[in-house]
């Protein structure tokens, strides 16, 4: 009798497990470093899962000087490849679209040069009122 509920409890254990597994694999946490190699301070970060334009703002922490400055920004999401948009001090937002997070570790922000945006797939956004707007559902 003890050895067949020791043996229902074991498989009743086996099964919850099983059920909250699934919820749970596809939520990870993502450690990504950004290097801004731009000249000018970067002041905001949001995230988007790739071609969605959902975008939600993401705590930098401090302000990530231009000219080399790094931060880690950390983030739990669901997928592997997103959209991530950044500010700067002087208003400008840059997307860099189609990042795959899970196979690079780092991201690199270039300066940006007249003609290099549209050659490197970069989207360029001067208005700063459309850097604060959030995105419409």
């Amino acid at each position: 009798m003890r050895s067949s509920r020791a043996a229902v409890v074991s498989i009743a254990a086996v099964f919850s497990f099983a059920a909250v597994l699934p919820a749970q694999a596809g939520t990870r946490t993502h450690y990504f470093e950004l290097i801004n190699r731009a000249h000018d301070r970067l002041v905001a970060l949001a995230i988007a899962p790739a071609g969605s334009d959902r975008f939600e703002p993401r705590p930098l922490g401090e302000a990530i000087d231009g000219g080399g400055d790094s931060a880690t920004i950390e983030w739990a999401g669901e997928q592997c490849v997103y959209d991530l948009r950044f500010t700067f001090g002087n208003g400008r937002a840059v997307i860099y679209s189609d990042i795959d997070v899970c196979r690079n570790r780092s991201l690199r922000i270039q300066p940006l040069r007249p003609g290099r945006a549209a050659a490197d797939g970069v989207a360029v956004d001067a208005s700063p009122a459309a850097a604060d707007s959030a995105p419409t559902p």
